[in-house]
Parts: C-alpha cells; sequence; structure tokens
C-alpha cells in the first residue's frame, strides 16, 4: 500500500476546470482532471439536435431486420444500432442505417430510453408488414441530455 495506495483511494469531487493548476498540468493531471469533469462528454462531437427532425432517419423494414442492437451505457436506456447483418431487409434498406443510431420509435410507440427488452418486445409485437424504425443519428448526450426533445415534439414530427 504505501503512500501510493494512500492516494486516489477516496472519490472526492474534481476541481472544476478553471481550477486545474499549472502543477496539475506539469504532472500530466490535467487530461484526466478535465476528461472527469465533462464526464465523457466528447469535446470533439459537433451538437446535433435532437429537436431537428433532420438528424432522424426512418424507414419501415420486413422481418428479420438483421439488426444487431445494444444497449445504450450510462443509465440512460435505450437501444442502438450495434451491427447491420447481411441476412436481413435492412441491409438493403433506405436510408442505410449507420452503427450507433438510436432506436426512438418503432410503429408509432416511443421506444426512447426503453431497457434492451422491452423494446425487442415492441418490434416482435409489430404486426404489420413492415414494421416502421425511427432512429436518431446523433450522439446519447444529446439525445438523453438536457437538450432532449419532448414527448409532443416527437408525438407531432415523427411518430
Amino acid at each position: 500500500g504505501g503512500v501510493r495506495g494512500g492516494w486516489g483511494k477516496k472519490k472526492k469531487p474534481l476541481v472544476a476546470a478553471d481550477r486545474v493548476t499549472p502543477f496539475d498540468r506539469w504532472l500530466g493531471l490535467d487530461k484526466d482532471l478535465e476528461a472527469e469533469l465533462n464526464d465523457g462528454v466528447d469535446q470533439d462531437v459537433t451538437y446535433v439536435d435532437p429537436s431537428d427532425a433532420s438528424n432522424y432517419v426512418s424507414l419501415s423494414l420486413v422481418k428479420p431486420m438483421g439488426i444487431a442492437f445494444v444497449e445504450n451505457e450510462g443509465g440512460c436506456g435505450g437501444v442502438f444500432v450495434d451491427e447491420v447483418l447481411d441476412s436481413g431487409s435492412a441491409a438493403s434498406a433506405s436510408p442505410v442505417l449507420a452503427r450507433g443510431d438510436q432506436l426512438v420509435a418503432v410503429g408509432s410507440t416511443l421506444v426512447l430510453g426503453w431497457e434492451f427488452d422491452a423494446t425487442l418486445d415492441a418490434i416482435k409485437a409489430s404486426d404489420d408488414s413492415a414494421t416502421k424504425l425511427v432512429l436518431f443519428r446523433g450522439p446519447t448526450s444529446f439525445l438523453y441530455g438536457p437538450t432532449k426533445a419532448s414527448e409532443e415534439w416527437y408525438q407531432e414530427n415523427l411518430l
């Protein structure tokens, strides 16, 4: 243990970015401090407005769709496209789905923030010959964060 074990064991809040000292920079701690302050928000990401319908893709797919969905990390819930398999209808669909597209709605049901199983159940439950999917093309921090669109907005603009 020694001195090394004593440092950094307690999770105390980090200093604000404007309090990062030259000493922190000299020790190379500034990057870690600032990274934790930004809480994983990627500074290089361009803002993608979740209240702008042009940032969504909508398509109707026949099952099997051939989309591998994965649940988002970070507690916001919801699922995103991990992979489009060659075997399903999504492979030849237009618009083309991209890895990271966030599933927002299945048919007229808003599945934003739903757990993985509940979301897949919504897709399975769709009886239509082709199931409409609405996906957001942008980071979860905008889709689920303070800039998120209201349920009313989705009803009026996308569903």
